[in-house]
């Protein structure tokens, strides 16, 4: 019912009022929140354990107020935050899919096109990685990370410009601490609040720059998980940057591989052992750096977002990151068709 309500009440947002309110506000953020010299979430967070903290210390005052005035107070301060939420952010739930928007043929793919996908892939991330670094040795870590956000940002808004979408040049993709959002399972967060998207600085070196584009697509007013992997991986592959399209070419191949895991674990296991030997290593190395930042309360990021995802209308919860995989595909159909 929820999301029947928000998708009427955005068709009324979107047709009036989206490129006025949302992009005026996203210029309001992008001239504030986004001048701190540290992430803007540290601030938010500061704000709303002062706010709980009051309310927490009341109940030990001489004379506190009668118990059902304080719950209205913390209702209706729950009420204004959803409401600020979905005016700052949350009525792009209800916007248009990009796959109508770009008019893409979205089909669940055969067997055997996801077997071609995948060697394709593979073959095209070895290329860029023969050119990043000929031989077998781990790529260093400051090929990724130099200046990571302007150019993850000015690849993201290219590809939005070419899909004829707003968008924000100055919105800011920032790393929080380690492991302050994987401890939950969670590489990265964008807050409407501050208008900010975050990363754990944790998070493996050579992912980062399609995290940040994930993020600060959500940004953008993208709301669906797919759409903002699908667009941080177009960005990614169109950047002209071989760091960066190794990091978009690195996640596309790991969400395929995952996609064999669930299908047939046996194609997976075979793709797995005919990688070339940079790859592998490549791949360990992740593997080692992931599970020093595994955690078993990694689970409950799962179970929130599963379940805040399903509340906002999108109804295969996580699942839907893996859509990624049939919009990637159906946008390299569409460019051969094309040409």
């Amino acid at each position: 019912m929820l999301s029947v309500v928000v998708h009427i009440t955005y068709r009324v947002y979107r047709k009036i009022l989206f490129n006025r309110i949302f992009l005026w506000i996203r210029k309001i953020v992008d001239n504030t929140f986004a001048h701190l010299p540290f992430p803007s979430y540290y601030l938010f967070i500061v704000v709303l354990f002062f706010i709980i903290l009051k309310w927490f210390l009341h109940f030990f005052k001489e004379k506190p107020s009668p118990l059902l005035q304080h719950l209205f107070k913390i209702a209706s301060f729950a009420g204004f935050m959803i409401t600020l939420f979905f005016i700052m952010w949350g009525f792009n739930y209800g916007r248009i899919p990009i796959e109508k928007h770009l008019n893409f043929e979205i089909n669940t793919l055969t067997e055997e096109q996801l077997i071609v996908e995948t060697k394709e892939t593979i073959a095209h991330l070895s290329q860029i990685r023969k050119s990043i670094k000929n031989d077998t040795n781990v790529i260093p870590e400051i090929v990724f990370v130099n200046n990571i956000e302007e150019n993850s940002r000015d690849a993201l808004c290219a590809t939005l410009n070419d899909f004829k979408y707003p968008n924000s040049t100055k919105i800011r993709g920032r790393f929080v601490l380690d492991d302050m959002f994987l401890i939950f399972g969670v590489g990265g967060q964008y807050m409407p609040y501050i208008g900010e998207g975050n990363v754990d600085d944790a998070v493996y070196y050579s992912r980062k720059s399609f995290y940040l584009m994930h993020e600060m697509a959500h940004g953008n007013g993208f709301t669906n998980e797919a759409t903002c992997n699908f667009l941080a991986y177009v960005s990614c592959m169109q950047a002209g940057n071989l760091s960066i399209e190794y990091s978009g070419e690195i996640n596309y191949l790991i969400y395929l591989f995952n996609a064999w895991k669930n299908t047939n674990e046996n194609i997976f296991l075979a793709f797995k052992n005919e990688l070339p030997l940079a790859l592998k290593k490549d791949l360990e190395d992740m593997k080692r750096h992931n599970e020093k930042h595994t955690f078993k309360s990694a689970f409950l990021g799962d179970m929130i977002n599963n379940a805040y995802l399903k509340i906002l209308g999108i109804q295969d919860g996580v699942k839907n990151y893996d859509k990624m995989v049939l919009l990637v595909y159906a946008w390299k159909q569409q460019k051969i068709n094309i040409h």
